[in-house]
């Protein structure tokens, strides 16, 4: 009778026996967190992307108003090891039955292709009005900057990227209302086009031969599960700025940049970065994109040295040029648009045949003044969701404006 009474028993013995050991991890990650983070029990599987718990607001004032228990409660939540197994069943669930983002900055479109939330609003938001005024202000910075740089023997090219709304609204959520859309006013580079052209600026429009070329290739430019252009669509771009640089009477020592290709059905890396963002149980990454191996049309004495300064779509670009035979050594800065100082200094080389990025100190201006001074061809990219109003244009303007070499420097 007893024996049977504790067969019975056994779940409750188990559950029990759950619920203690959950407690004593979450009471050792709470005593080690702040000043032993390493000692933590973490899940094998940590989510994407997660911020850290603000800390608790010890005051009577915050104690009051349930600052200081809200804050308790989500730092002692995301210390439990089944909390990030958790948010992916919770994520899997929305995802796979209502077609939802359990990521409040990310939307789900049509054949499941993924946007970010920011470049949805701006696309929508385009009322086709400008301020000319805006326009010619940014167009002679750029225009200042092109003259400084080419006063130095270097060489100029300024990008503007694409972006996935902009260049993929097909896939837009079919129950989103896009002002744009309906109102047929969703071209805005056509200004700054013109402004470019008057002042004899060399530039390569990457966002509009997005839309170009996408009928010219078997698959989409954009992954399904990315926010970035893939390696092909980088490809292309960047065949167009090597043709830019190397146009006839014109001295480059960049070569002219060809690629072959090939379609890959698993994507990798930033082919797949919002789909991690979205922290699933069973992300789906079988879907097509592509590898590059890049051409160069002749060979180099020596390397050139790029000057990369932009956003986080320059990524590909860089990786595609360092990678071809003849090779590029890139200084690049990235940028990006919440945030007005650097985000990041990069070195990217050709190591092994393989573009290899290792991340540099940076001791703001007077690097950045270094990178700029040893480069023989200076690039700057803006996308066109924030163009003209991205802080590396007052950055590089700087730097190309100074007469005097920087410490450690040489012109």
């Amino acid at each position: 009778m007893k024996r049977n009474l504790v067969i019975v028993r056994l779940p409750i013995f188990a559950c029990a026996g759950l619920i203690l050991s959950l407690f004593v991890v979450n009471l050792w990650n709470f005593a080690v967190g702040r000043d032993w983070p390493k000692l933590r029990i973490r899940s094998a599987e940590p989510l994407f992307n997660m911020p850290a718990p603000k800390p608790a607001p010890w005051s009577l004032d915050a104690f009051l108003d349930g600052e200081t228990q809200k804050a308790f409660s989500a730092s002692l939540g995301q210390t439990m090891p089944v909390f990030p197994l958790a948010v992916r069943a919770k994520n899997q669930f929305l995802y796979s039955l209502f077609d939802a983002s359990g990521a409040s900055n990310l939307v789900i479109g049509k054949e499941k292709q993924l946007f970010e939330r920011f470049y949805v609003r701006e696309f929508c938001d385009r009322s086709g009005v400008f301020d000319q005024n805006v326009v010619e202000a940014w167009a002679d910075r750029i225009n200042e900057i092109r003259k400084s740089v080419e006063a130095k023997g270097k060489r100029f090219i300024y990008l503007i990227t694409p972006s996935k709304a902009a260049r993929f609204s097909r896939y837009l959520p079919a129950n989103l209302y896009c002002a744009s859309l309906a109102n047929g006013t969703t071209e805005k580079l056509a200004p700054f086009r013109a402004a470019l052209d008057l002042r004899g600026v060399a530039y390569v429009d990457g966002a509009s031969l997005m839309t170009k070329a996408a009928s010219e290739y078997p698959i989409d430019l954009f992954p399904r599960g990315g926010t970035h252009w893939n390696y092909l669509g980088a490809a292309i771009v960047s065949r167009e700025l090597a043709q830019a640089l190397n146009k006839a009477g014109e001295a480059s020592p960049f070569p002219i940049y060809e690629f072959e290709w090939k379609q890959r059905d698993e994507a990798l890396g930033t082919d797949r970065d919002l789909l991690n963002l979205l922290n699933l149980i069973w992300p789906d990454v079988k879907y097509p994109t592509a590898d590059v191996a890049g051409q160069s049309s002749r060979n180099c004495a020596r390397t050139p040295e790029l000057f990369a300064v932009g956003g986080s779509f320059l990524v590909q670009i860089v990786t595609n040029l360092a990678a071809a035979p003849c090779g590029t050594s890139i200084d690049y800065w990235h940028y990006v648009h919440s945030v007005k100082e650097p985000f990041g200094r990069f070195r990217v080389e050709k190591i092994a045949g393989v573009a290899q990025f290792s991340e540099e100190p940076s001791r703001g201006t007077d690097d950045f003044a270094k990178d700029f001074a040893k480069a023989e061809i200076v690039l700057l990219e803006e996308n066109e969701s924030v163009i003209s109003e991205m802080a590396q244009v007052a950055d590089l303007l700087a730097a190309a404006s100074n007469n005097h070499a920087p410490p450690g420097g040489s012109q």
